[in-house]
C-alpha cells in the first residue's frame, strides 16, 4: 500500500512536469509564430504597388557620416525593404547614437520604425530614448511616435511625451529635441514636477 501511494505521487509529479513542458513548448511556438507574422506583414497598411524586394532577420546596420565616422548603429528583429517606395521597415529596432568621439550617447528602442529616403527615421509604438551619459540633464524620453533626422539628429514628436531627468520629470503633448546638443523642448501643455533635495 505504501509503495502504491509513493508510485502515484511520483506519477503525479511527472505528469505535472510533462504538462508544464508541453505548455511552455506551446507558448514558445505561438511567440515564434507571432514574430514571423509580424515580419511578413507590416503593422501599417501597404498598397498593392508596394513590393518587398529585400527581407531579413536579426539585421545590423551602421550609419556613417561623410568623414566615415560611425553615427548610428541600428539592429532589428526583422527588416523589409520596399525599393519602389524607397523605404525600409524595421520590426523591434534598437538604435545606438554616437558622439564625435565614438562614445555611445543614446539608446533608442521602438516597436517599429520606417527609414525614408530623406534619411529620416520614423518611430512607432512604444518609443523609449535612454541617455547613456550618466550625468546628462535628460535621462530618458518616452512617447508613442517620433521622427529622427539622421543627419541633424533632430527629434520631433507630436504625441504625448514624458521626459525624465535628474530630480525632475516633465509631461507635454509635443516635443522638439536634439540628440547631439542634449536639448529638449516641450511645446504644448507642459507640466514639470521637481524632487526637492535636502541641502544640509
Amino acid at each position: 500500500m505504501f509503495y502504491v501511494a509513493k508510485s502515484l505521487k511520483k506519477n503525479k509529479k511527472y505528469t505535472f512536469i510533462a504538462i508544464l513542458l508541453i505548455l511552455i513548448i506551446i507558448f514558445l511556438y505561438f511567440i515564434m509564430r507571432k514574430s514571423l507574422i509580424m515580419c511578413n506583414a507590416s503593422l501599417h497598411s501597404l498598397t498593392q504597388n508596394d513590393i518587398c524586394t529585400h527581407q531579413g532577420n536579426d539585421v545590423t546596420i551602421n550609419v556613417y557620416n561623410k568623414t566615415g565616422q560611425l553615427k548610428f548603429k541600428l539592429t532589428a528583429h526583422c527588416i523589409q525593404r520596399f525599393s519602389n517606395q524607397r523605404i525600409t521597415w524595421f520590426i523591434y529596432p534598437s538604435i545606438t547614437a554616437f558622439d564625435d568621439n565614438n562614445i555611445p550617447t543614446w539608446k533608442i528602442i521602438a516597436n517599429q520604425a520606417k527609414l525614408s529616403y530623406e534619411k529620416t527615421l520614423h518611430l512607432y509604438g512604444y518609443v523609449y530614448l535612454n541617455n547613456l551619459i550618466h550625468d546628462a540633464y535628460f535621462q530618458s524620453i518616452i512617447t508613442n511616435q517620433a521622427t529622427i533626422n539622421l543627419i541633424t539628429q533632430d527629434i520631433i514628436s507630436n504625441e504625448k511625451v514624458i521626459i525624465h531627468g535628474h530630480y525632475f520629470y516633465s509631461v507635454g503633448m509635443k516635443m522638439h529635441a536634439n540628440l547631439h546638443t542634449q536639448t529638449a523642448k516641450l511645446i504644448d501643455s507642459a507640466q514639470t514636477c521637481y524632487e526637492i533635495q535636502c541641502i544640509w
